[in-house]
């Protein structure tokens, strides 16, 4: 990387890149998968012909990149996809039949805990889900927490969630996430219920970055700790929201250089929680968060 004049992101280890006034130059690397982005064909051709003096390596194209289809819009925009991936595990876990829904949750929550651990691959339909929420779908990214959080032991309803996703993506198969150029604004929305887990009586954390216009960065996930208030429970959501959003403008500043003066926000839905941020003064019901 140094021999092509690429610098090593202080943000992400395995990002390194290379920016002047009018080119710019990207790679990113996931085990033995690489992926470049470039501006100018001339150095993009040069880098490449670099690294196959180094390394044995084939090209491909975005069509297919770790499950991912990566298409070059008209009007200039980027879509990320995984129709193909889907349209496999549907296969696969044999609900490329089923009737599809808009949702991957049901409002009506069943009561059938029936332990069905050994009725089927529950653990790799699970993971194969895994993948596709954190890849492209933060639709279903809630739901698939929640899926997640059985693997031990799996009862009838939890199955009965899981193929409620399989509909979703049935009827959403060709969902994916949309960037388009111009806007450099970035926004992070947090957001928290509470009490929500009927277990452990934990809340969970839910939080959404957006840039070029398009959602970069979600998460959802229970909370480590017990809110004791929907206050509390949206200042752990937020404070979530706050580190990845500092994480997000280290590494936007690093590959654009005229980011580091721009100033990104966070969005909170609660109004306690946002007095609070404002103002730190100690009393009964918050000097403990």
């Amino acid at each position: 990387m140094k021999k092509a004049g690429l610098k090593n992101s202080t943000a992400d280890p395995y990002l390194f890149y290379r920016t002047h006034e009018d080119s710019f130059l990207y790679f990113a690397v996931y085990v033995d998968n690489g992926l470049t982005v470039g501006n100018k064909d001339e150095e993009f051709e040069v880098f490449l012909r670099l690294l196959q003096e180094e390394f044995e390596i084939t090209f491909g194209s975005f069509e297919n990149f770790l499950g991912m289809q990566i298409k070059c819009q008209s009007d200039g925009s980027i879509f990320v996809s995984q129709e193909a991936y889907i349209n496999q595990i549907l296969q696969k876990f044999s609900m490329a039949e089923a009737k599809g829904v808009s949702t991957p949750v049901s409002h009506e929550e069943s009561d059938n805990h029936k332990d069905v651990s050994g009725k089927g691959p529950y653990r790799e339909v699970v993971g194969s889900l895994m993948y596709l929420a954190a890849a492209t779908r933060p639709d279903i990214a809630f739901a698939v927490s929640k899926a997640a959080g059985v693997m031990d032991r799996p009862a009838e309803k939890d199955w009965n969630n899981v193929k409620r996703i399989f509909r979703c993506l049935r009827s959403t198969s060709n969902y994916g996430l949309r960037y388009t150029r111009g806007s450099g604004e970035l926004k992070v929305f947090s957001d928290a219920d509470f009490a929500g887990d009927k277990a452990t009586r934990r809340s969970t954390t839910g939080i959404i970055a957006i840039f070029a216009e398009g959602t970069v960065s979600w998460r959802s996930q229970l909370q480590k700790m017990t809110a004791l208030s929907t206050t509390e429970a949206e200042i752990i959501a937020a404070s979530e929201g706050a580190k990845e959003l500092v994480w997000l403008k280290r590494l936007l500043s690093e590959l654009l250089p005229d980011f580091a003066r721009r100033t990104p926000v966070l969005y909170i839905d609660n109004a306690n929680a946002i007095k609070l941020t404002k103002n730190l003064e100690y009393h009964k019901r918050s000097k403990h968060i």
